[in-house]
């Protein structure tokens, strides 16, 4: 069976999220930080001459943007990688985020043995990467017309982890995630290794 050719589209949209993924591992001090703080902990996305080599872009359907892939059991952890689904990236800040995202989940994987069949620790990271990543920024907020005074960053965090939690195959129901996110909620959002605080 001969490969799928590539659409123009699709070639279109991928080489601009690479495009995005460079620039912004040389530029962006969000996604510097973080790569900085992985290659602490033993889980460079390089290779060994430099090259990003766990980085993955690919088609999606739905509407993730981006997806971690924890290394399997007995591999080492700087065997995971990241999925960038090219065709869901609506802008470079846009993709700052997802790799944010996904990058705080892979810190979380490697720093803190994460087990993701348990689904207190996949809430706990979950809670993390909303708060930590950008994702409940004030401006990101209004754009999905959600916005809030009071805690709202909490509000968001929780909210954003309740949804990651129900498209997790392992978790039953939204009564479930909510029940679990609630449990972890406290201890997680106050964690923000490797920060010093939130931005």
């Amino acid at each position: 069976m001969d490969p799928v050719q590539e659409s123009d589209l699709d070639k279109s949209q991928r080489e601009r999220s690479e495009k995005y993924m460079d620039r912004l591992i040389r530029y962006s001090p969000m996604i510097r930080f973080m790569i900085k703080h992985l290659s602490v902990v033993g889980c460079s996305p390089f290779d060994q001459d430099g090259f990003v080599d766990k980085i993955f872009f690919g088609k999606c359907s739905g509407d993730i943007a981006g997806g971690f892939r924890p290394s399997q059991p007995g591999e080492p952890k700087s065997r995971s990688g990241l999925l960038i689904c090219y065709n869901r990236i609506k802008s470079k800040s846009h993709m700052e985020q997802t790799m944010a995202h996904e990058l705080i989940h892979w810190f979380d994987h490697c720093r803190f043995k994460a087990d993701w069949s348990n689904l207190r620790h996949v809430a706990c990271s979950e809670i993390r990467a909303a708060s930590l990543s950008g994702d409940c920024r004030f401006f990101n907020e209004l754009l999905r017309g959600k916005f809030g005074v009071r805690k709202h960053h909490q509000t968001c965090a929780r909210r954003r982890a309740i949804v990651s939690m129900v498209s997790n195959p392992d978790c039953p129901d939204e009564g479930t995630a909510e029940r679990i996110v609630d449990e972890v909620f406290e201890s997680c959002f106050n964690d923000t290794r490797p920060f010093d605080e939130i931005y």
